[in-house]
C-alpha cells in the first residue's frame, strides 16, 4: 500500500512539474512573439525551443532554474536569425537577439 502511495505521489509531482513547464514555454513563446513585433521582424515557426536547463544561484533569491528557450525570426523574410530567452524560474530576464 505504501509503495502505491508514494508511487501515485511521484506521479502527481511529474505531471505538476510538465504543467509547469509548458506554463513557462508558453510564457518564452509570446515573449518571442512580442520581442519581434517590437522589434518589427517577422517571427519564424511560431515556438520557442528549450535548449538549455540548469540550476543556479543568485545571492539574493538563492537556487533557481534556469531555463534557455531559442527561436527563429528573419528581418527580411528570407535571412533566418537566432534569438534567445533566458528564463530565471518563471521570469523572463533576458531577451538576446543576434546583431
Amino acid at each position: 500500500m505504501n509503495t502505491t502511495l508514494a508511487a501515485l505521489f511521484l506521479l502527481a509531482l511529474l505531471v505538476l512539474a510538465w504543467q509547469a513547464s509548458l506554463k513557462i514555454r508558453d510564457l518564452a513563446v509570446m515573449t518571442a512573439r512580442n520581442t519581434c513585433r517590437s522589434q518589427g521582424v517577422q517571427f519564424l515557426d511560431g515556438t520557442a525551443a528549450l535548449s538549455k536547463t540548469r540550476i543556479s544561484f543568485a545571492r539574493a533569491t538563492g537556487p533557481f532554474l534556469q531555463r534557455t528557450y531559442t527561436f527563429d525570426y528573419s528581418e527580411d523574410g528570407v535571412t533566418r536569425h537566432t534569438g534567445c530567452i533566458i528564463m530565471h524560474n518563471t521570469r523572463v530576464a533576458a531577451v538576446l537577439m543576434d546583431g
